[in-house]
């Protein structure tokens, strides 16, 4: 019997009966004596369609990054993105453009958003706007570079003092006893980086006090102004760790135009390995940095933030490798150094 058969006995419409079965309609009087009248004589059994679940809202989180125009942060930032929607989890990315005031609007405005939390990439080391937010147990992840109140949240970092002690033990063991150091700005992990140095070389009997270092900005253009300087420094180094590919990429780049031979006059290694790292002339030896690892560890964080928010704060640290390729060498023959120090001498005072 079905409820077309029903609906015609009782003499009302099919939906009449549907929706009084399902309690989504009332009857009363006569009507309502009919419909059931028709229900006992006919034997209709109803059996109400299961409810379809209300599909699950995705999580919406902001992401932070100091700028886009730096490889580094851009390709972590779409790291993070395919991470996140391989998560089910919907991202919002805000560009800082170098701001210290932006990057604390953007934490505010990803609470006004009502956004479902928040993973920060900035490079501020103390954001008022972010210890609130943690305070107030908005859920954060920071990623990338160490902050005041990190330890009070989540936090994903690779190991940059590891990776650094990698690089300059690699130039140590070619030899090389006059090992430069070059960074950006004094950020923490460029700190951690600079202690690693430090370390290798103390630990090999060598001063790092006694060895060039340069700070700049995190450009090409900064790599550029940095190897003219090296080369005229009085104590020329014959390798070189740079603390960012972004800066050693102009470096490199430089070399050519001022017939500088990479590395056979200057070994150079980098740190993170972006893509133009293996596309320079020489290829560039540098640090890994372990970008899809650190997204996918930072996804993980926010999602159980979000879901558990009683959770302890965890705090990983990815581990680095290095990639070797084509701009380090041999440190030279002390004889043949001599040498090329006195003719670099002899062309400065010619020229």
């Amino acid at each position: 019997m079905s409820i077309q058969q029903v609906a015609k006995r009782a003499a009302v419409a099919p939906s009449t009966v549907s929706r009084y079965l399902n309690g989504t309609l009332v009857l009363k009087g006569e009507t309502k004596a009919r419909v059931d009248a028709a229900l006992e004589s006919t034997g209709y059994v109803h059996r109400p369609r299961a409810k379809r679940p209300k599909p699950k809202r995705r999580s919406i989180v902001g992401i932070i990054v100091p700028e886009l125009t730096n490889p580094y942060f851009a390709i972590l930032a779409e790291e993070i993105i395919a991470a996140a929607d391989q998560q089910s989890l919907s991202t919002v990315i805000f560009s800082a453009t170098n701001l210290p005031g932006n990057e604390r609007q953007y934490v505010e405005l990803t609470q006004r958003l009502s956004l479902d939390g928040l993973l920060y990439l900035g490079t501020t080391f103390h954001n008022e706007a972010l210890d609130e937010a943690i305070r107030a147990k908005f859920p954060v992840v920071v990623v990338d570079e160490p902050q005041e109140s990190a330890l009070e949240t989540h936090t994903v970092f690779q190991d940059d003092y590891s990776g650094a002690f990698q690089a300059v033990s690699y130039l140590v063991a070619q030899g090389h006893r006059e090992i430069g150091f070059v960074a950006g700005s004094n950020m923490r992990t460029t700190q951690d980086r600079l202690r690693a140095y430090r370390d290798v070389l103390r630990q090999n009997n060598i001063d790092p006090d006694q060895q060039f270092r340069g700070t700049g900005s995190f450009t090409e253009e900064y790599g550029a102004t940095v190897l003219a300087q090296i080369m005229a420094s009085e104590r020329r180094p014959t390798a070189v760790f740079v603390a960012s590919d972004i800066i050693a990429v102009g470096l490199i780049v430089s070399a050519a135009s001022m017939r500088i031979r990479i590395p056979g006059d200057l070994s150079v290694v980098g740190y993170d390995d972006i893509p133009a790292a293996h596309h320079l002339t020489p290829p560039l030896t540098t640090v890994r940095s372990p970008l899809p690892e650190m997204a996918r560890a930072a996804v993980d964080l926010i999602i159980e933030a979000i879901e558990q928010p009683e959770t302890r704060s965890r705090h990983v640290v990815v581990p680095v490798g290095m990639v070797i390729r084509d701009s380090t060498e041999a440190a030279p023959e002390p004889s043949r150094r001599a040498k090329e120090l006195e003719v670099a001498t002899i062309g400065t005072s010619a020229g």
